[in-house]
């Protein structure tokens, strides 16, 4: 049951195949743009409009530069942390209170195939790598209330750690984007799902004024054509990069 609750953000994408390996079947109906299929979960107000390509391509000069993710373990800093929470995460072993959308939840854990290394500290929060099979996603620390919130992706901090911004895959195989606000009372998170047959491939932050980072993607969902394969009769079906669709979508807060 607790392996469920901390892998919940794994990434299945490999069940989506980049390739479609069918053969002997007839051709894959005309790709039609008019639908965009997304859902969305939530404890707070968002706002979610779709906006043109001039637009997207407009915001390039306002938006905020990721950090690349460092993925080696720090030792001094894992030093650090377990003189001030010890055995609360360590290399095989979870004790902590998590954060599960609108509740929290005491989980113990430990699995000696599953490695967790503390990789980095920014602004209130420790961030630790997760490695085990088919998993890889990340966990976050909060030294202001000592919860641990699990991430799919490596997380970007923002306004000293006010803004959590969690996008790329999460189990299931769909997109997502996980949008989290630190205030003093509650945790408000909104997340963004589009389905795995659409890629998201550029997340952008835009700079905040108001404390208030507004995210921008591109969602692109290709057709399929037929390919002549010498192995085995028939046709091989792979996207074909030349059709597809796109959206580019705008979440904010306020």
């Amino acid at each position: 049951m607790t392996t469920g609750i901390i892998m919940k953000s794994l990434s299945f994408l490999f069940i989506f195949f980049i390739h479609l390996n069918i053969f002997g079947q007839s051709e894959f109906p005309k790709l039609t743009c008019e639908e965009f299929d997304y859902s969305t979960t939530s404890n707070t107000r968002m706002h979610v409009n779709f906006i043109s390509l001039e637009r997207y391509l407009e915001y390039d000069k306002d938006t905020i530069k990721t950090e690349i993710a460092h993925l080696n373990e720090d030792p001094e800093l894992n030093k650090i942390f377990q003189k001030k929470y010890p055995d609360r995460i360590t290399k095989h072993c979870i004790n902590s209170k998590f954060h599960e959308q609108d509740s929290i939840r005491n989980i113990s854990f430990c699995d000696e195939k599953m490695q967790i290394k503390l990789i980095a500290k920014k602004s209130n929060f420790y961030i630790f790598k997760i490695d085990a099979f088919e998993i890889d996603n990340y966990l976050l620390f909060n030294i202001n209330n000592e919860l641990v919130f699990t991430m799919n992706n490596y997380p970007k901090i923002l306004e000293n750690g006010k803004i959590v911004i969690d996008s790329g895959y999460e189990y299931g195989g769909n997109n997502a984007i996980n949008y989290y606000v630190f205030g003093e009372e509650k945790v408000k998170y909104f997340e963004f799902r589009v389905p795995a047959y659409y890629r998201m491939k550029k997340i952008k932050i835009l700079k905040s004024f108001n404390s208030d980072p507004k995210i921008i993607g591109a969602f692109f969902r290709y057709g399929y054509k037929g390919v002549h394969n010498s192995k085995v009769s028939g046709k091989e079906y792979i996207y074909d990069e030349e059709q597809f669709c796109r959206k580019f979508v705008m979440l904010s807060h306020k």
